[in-house]
């Protein structure tokens, strides 16, 4: 792991204490074996006539996740499956939080075919925390049939239903409680977005969380603010690069 990846990762863990950065790297046996290219056909979107991009293989996603020079003023770096999964599955008490808790962790439900990942940063390079500013994660899946469109509405009926907070465990077992869980105004990119904050309960740091839905695929965001964590946020300018980049890989 580089020392600024590593640096952001750490600092990330102790300002949110809910296990976020190990999120997701859940490819199938079965999808390792076509990761050599991405089928070109379209599939006929679930529910309706509108024909949308196949589920990309994980080496095209891992060229469809944004770099340095694709948005101005943040440090972006790539993330191995390792790097963002060490810290195990997070899981909530109720059944119908789990939704929300599955994105502090690494499982998720319904499972992403394939997954790539960077880290993206504000800031003074090579300074320390507290130069760091705005820092989070990008995820960027793809799925087999509607999981995608299952994975937003899933996260939607538990924003209502948590919305008081709930009780969790990050992925080493550890109370990982959150106090409440706040709706945001998403943003209209995609087929469909939602975006939130999740405060934890023993920290009180904010962190925000903004997942688009383009076709078949997901970018997922997280955010939080090293130096502020009252004032976490997810730069807009990083989530429209990611889904611009992301929607013309679909379109190739």
């Amino acid at each position: 792991m580089s020392k600024s990846v590593s640096r952001v990762v750490l600092a990330v863990t102790a300002v949110a204490a809910l296990g976020l950065v190990t999120a997701c790297s859940g490819d199938s046996d079965g999808d390792k074996k076509s990761d050599k290219s991405s089928e070109q056909t379209a599939e006929k979107k679930p529910g309706g006539d509108t024909a949308v991009a196949a589920p990309l293989a994980k080496a095209d996603l891992e060229k469809a996740v944004i770099v340095k020079a694709d948005v101005k003023g943040f440090e972006v770096e790539k993330m191995t499956d390792k790097e963002y999964a060490d810290g195990g599955a997070a899981k909530a008490a109720k059944a119908e939080c789990q939704p929300l808790a599955q994105m502090m962790g690494a499982e998720q439900n319904p499972v992403p075919k394939a997954s790539a990942y960077a880290t993206f940063a504000s800031g003074t390079p090579g300074g320390d925390d507290a130069d760091l500013g705005l820092t989070g994660m990008i995820r960027v899946s793809s799925y087999a049939e509607a999981g995608a469109e299952q994975t937003i509405s899933d996260l939607r009926g538990a924003l209502t239903a948590c919305a008081g907070g709930f009780k969790a465990t990050d992925g080493s077992g550890d109370k990982a409680d959150v106090s409440k869980v706040e709706t945001l105004t998403a943003p209209k990119l995609g087929d469909e977005a939602l975006a939130y904050t999740v405060t934890d309960k023993q920290e009180g740091a904010a962190v925000k969380f903004t997942v688009v839905r383009s076709g078949t695929h997901l970018s997922v965001f997280f955010g939080v603010n090293i130096a502020n964590p009252a004032k976490s946020e997810i730069p807009e300018a990083v989530v429209s690069a990611q889904v611009a980049k992301l929607e013309k890989a679909l379109k190739a």
